[in-house]
Order: structure tokens, then C-alpha cells, then sequence
């Protein structure tokens, strides 16, 4: 008897709106959705390989940073003040009804008005290894964008770059710090079949205890040789290094904010966007929420701010020992965590209460092997007068005398050769990210 051959039936990929947020118009945005928007990553397969160093935030901040609700948490989750200016619509994938990728459409209306276009941003985006599923879900938001007005896409972006920034292209095998991108290594290639072409690359530069022990010994040999002539810096000439006083940090903040603005908008930043008040706020909040005092440092000339430093410890290292051990914890070495979708999962909400006790543990103790550099910057004018490595030299030396071996300066863009140079005279090459452009 002649058996009849069956045909496969074909994978059913499915695209769901999981809410749209235009500011004092319209919102079907709530927890519950972002939830599910935030544990989507947890079901690409490559991020379980033995290859992958995926680390996963934690749940209720990545939440708080997408909310652009009034749906609140007192300590638990907030707004986002980004999208007092921006709009945003999340997206979902799922094949054969498993989720299977995400990504964020978003206009930032701040944005266009600085650098006077019509841009829109794809961001947060995953996908599993099908291309189909990552056309299909790159497809809506083009569409919503072009729906919306833009006639060019930007990506990928969370939110631009004053937020975590670009594609991963190279760096697989190193750990990323904390807010550092990091995604699977096929993405780069469904981007560009989807017509995406490069705007510039962003890089990171990882050192450690040896590399910045052979910078600081050449910077002291430098000043032993320019002791006395018109190129020394002193406190005598109007530059003085400080640290950030926690005590007054409302003006602490303010001076930051004026700072970071100046500096990061002068042009060698691309895709950046000047933060309002609000949006600094926030930012300073959560710096300050895992900050050492020790680590944030201003320069100041004839006592007016002209330069920052902002390094903080690398809250990765705490959530990657954490939820290594949640196999070890259940007794199953095969099992890997699966968040829940549910916004409210007491699992979750455990999970992140737990990494941050960690997290102010260590902080007391001040017990932190790594750190990363967040924002580093001289006023333009200051730069190539050696205030800038003297603020370099003081970063590095304090957090050498902390304890910590290793740090990252990130994220650096290619066309800012002024903290490029500097920096990787003290350490090397990591990571690369990418960032993309079409015209729609």
C-alpha cells in the first residue's frame, strides 16, 4: 500500500500590538504588557548556549524605564519621563504561538526638533534565529513609523544615545557591564537584509589591573618631567578634582545635568538628544541608588564645573552570581529561569529584591570587582591640557585603591577620537555596536 506523504504544515508567525503610548492623547499601555514585552529575550535559544554572555536585567527596572504610563509603584516601578516627548508602540512575535521576538517602534519628538527631521527609532530588538520572524516584526515597525510621519528609521535604540545604544557586532565572548547591550550575533546580518545600511559604530574599552597600572606609572612619569613648567596643573592654576558632595545633591545634580549637555551635544556624540530635567532626575536617581561616592568626581576651573567623571560598579557581576545559582538553589542543573509573564510574579519580584540587597550589601562593604565608566567628559576648551588625563588618572587611581580589577568605558562613539585616544591607550577593545538608518 502506497503511503501518502504528508505535507509540514507551515510555521504560523504571528505579530501582536501589545500597546501604543502617544503623550496627552492616547495610551494602551499597561504592566502586564511590558511584562510580557521584558521577558521575551528569555526564549532566544542562543542567549541558553554555552557561547552566550546574556545577562538579563532586572525585571522592575527595565519595566520602569518602558513605562510611559501613570501606572505606578511607590519603590517598585516608575515613569519614564522620556516619553513626556516621545511616542512609543511595543511589539511581539510569536510562532506556533510561543513568543519568538520584540522590538519598540518610538518617535522622539525632542529628538527631531534638535536635529530638525522626521526620524523614527526601532529598539529592544529580538528575535529567534528565522528570519522571517525578524522581517515580519522590523516590517511593523517600520510601518507604524512611516504611518506616523518619518521618512527615516534609526536603530536600535534604547531610546537614543543617551540610553543603551546599537547592534552587537563583535565581543560575543566577553561579559557585558552593567547597561551595556548585548544580543545574539545573527542579528546584524536580519538587520541588513532588511535594507538597514551602518550611520557609525560605538565601542567599548575594557582594562584591567596590569593595563592601568602601566598608564598610571607613565602619567607620573609625564608629571615628574613637566613639575614646574607652564604645563603643570595645580590646584594653584584653577583646576581642582572633587567629588560629587551626596550631601548637596540637588545642585550636585544640576551642575551634572548642565555638564552633560554641553558636552555630550557638541557634535562628536551622533544620535544624541539633550535630557530635560526630569529625564536627568531620574537618571541621577538610579546612579545614586548604586553609586560609591568615591567613583563620581567634577572638575572644576576657578571654581566653575568644566569636566565629569561617573563610574559605577558593575551591577552585572551581582546578577550574573545570582542567577547562576538558581540552578544549583532548585536543584537542577538542567533548568534554566523562565520569568512569568504575569507583572505581579512573586518569583520575579524575589528574583530582583534579592539583587538588590546584594547590590547595597556590596556597596557598604565596597566589594565590587568591576566597574564601568558611564560618563566621562571635558568641556572642549579644557580638552589637551592634561586636566583631562589628570581627570583619567584620578578615575582609574581611585578605583584601583577600591579594589576593583577590571572596568569598561562605554559606550564610546568612532567619531569621538578626543576620549577614544586617551582611553585606549589604558585599555583595549571589547565590544563594537552598530547603529543603522533607512529611508522609508
Amino acid at each position: 500500500m502506497k503511503i501518502k506523504k504528508l505535507d509540514k504544515k507551515p510555521d504560523n508567525i504571528e505579530i501582536k500590538d501589545l500597546g501604543e503610548y502617544i503623550p496627552g492623547k492616547y495610551n494602551s499601555v499597561t504592566l502586564n504588557k511590558l511584562k510580557k514585552f521584558v521577558t521575551v529575550p528569555y526564549y532566544i535559544k542562543w542567549y541558553a548556549g554555552s557561547e552566550s554572555k546574556k545577562i538579563f536585567p532586572m525585571f522592575m527596572q527595565e519595566i520602569s524605564d518602558l513605562n510611559p504610563t501613570n501606572f505606578q509603584i511607590p519603590q517598585i516601578v516608575t515613569r519614564n519621563p522620556f516619553f513626556d516627548h516621545a511616542s512609543v508602540k511595543y511589539f511581539i512575535a510569536f510562532k506556533n504561538g510561543e513568543p519568538a521576538g520584540r522590538v519598540m517602534a518610538h518617535i522622539d519628538y525632542n529628538f527631531n526638533k534638535q536635529h530638525n527631521n522626521r526620524s523614527g527609532w526601532f529598539g529592544l530588538f529580538e528575535s529567534i534565529e528565522d528570519r522571517a520572524v525578524a522581517v515580519k516584526l522590523l516590517d511593523a515597525a517600520i510601518s507604524h513609523l512611516k504611518q506616523n510621519g518619518c521618512d527615516n528609521v534609526i536603530g536600535p535604540a534604547k531610546f537614543n544615545a543617551t540610553g543603551e545604544i546599537g547592534c552587537m557586532i563583535s565581543g560575543f565572548e566577553n561579559h557585558p557591564y552593567y547597561m551595556e547591550p548585548y544580543n545574539a550575533p545573527y542579528y546584524q546580518e536580519f538587520i541588513e537584509n532588511c535594507g538597514f545600511v551602518k550611520e557609525n559604530d560605538w565601542h567599548s574599552m575594557n582594562t584591567d589591573i596590569n593595563l592601568i597600572s602601566g598608564y598610571m606609572e607613565r602619567i607620573l612619569r609625564l608629571e615628574e618631567k613637566i613639575a614646574g613648567t607652564r604645563r603643570e596643573l595645580s590646584n594653584n592654576n584653577g583646576f581642582v578634582i572633587r567629588n560629587v558632595d551626596f550631601a548637596n545633591l540637588g545642585n550636585e545634580i544640576k551642575i551634572i545635568r548642565e555638564l552633560y549637555n554641553e558636552i555630550w551635544n557638541a557634535g562628536n556624540h551622533p544620535q544624541q538628544t539633550e535630557l530635560t530635567e526630569k529625564e536627568f532626575d531620574v537618571l541621577a536617581m538610579g546612579i545614586r541608588a548604586i553609586a560609591l561616592e568615591d567613583l563620581l568626581f567634577i572638575v572644576e576651573k576657578d571654581k566653575k564645573p568644566v569636566g565629569v567623571s561617573i563610574s559605577l560598579p558593575d551591577v552585572n557581576e551581582i546578577i550574573e552570581e545570582y542567577d547562576s545559582g538558581y540552578k544549583k538553589r532548585n536543584n537542577d542543573s538542567k533548568k534554566n529561569y523562565m520569568p512569568s509573564s504575569n507583572f505581579l510574579n512573586l518569583r520575579d519580584l524575589k528574583r530582583d529584591i534579592d539583587i538588590f540587597n546584594i547590590v547595597k550589601s556590596r556597596l557598604k562593604s565596597k566589594k565590587f570587582y568591576g566597574t564601568r565608566i558611564l560618563i566621562l567628559g571635558v568641556k572642549e576648551e579644557f580638552r589637551k591640557t592634561g586636566m583631562d588625563s589628570k581627570l583619567y588618572f584620578q578615575t582609574f587611581k581611585r578605583g584601583k585603591e577600591l579594589g576593583f580589577i577590571h572596568g569598561s568605558g562605554s559606550q564610546l562613539a568612532d567619531i569621538n577620537v578626543d576620549i577614544l585616544n586617551p582611553l585606549f591607550k589604558m585599555g583595549k577593545m571589547s565590544m563594537t555596536w552598530r547603529v543603522y538608518s533607512k529611508k522609508i
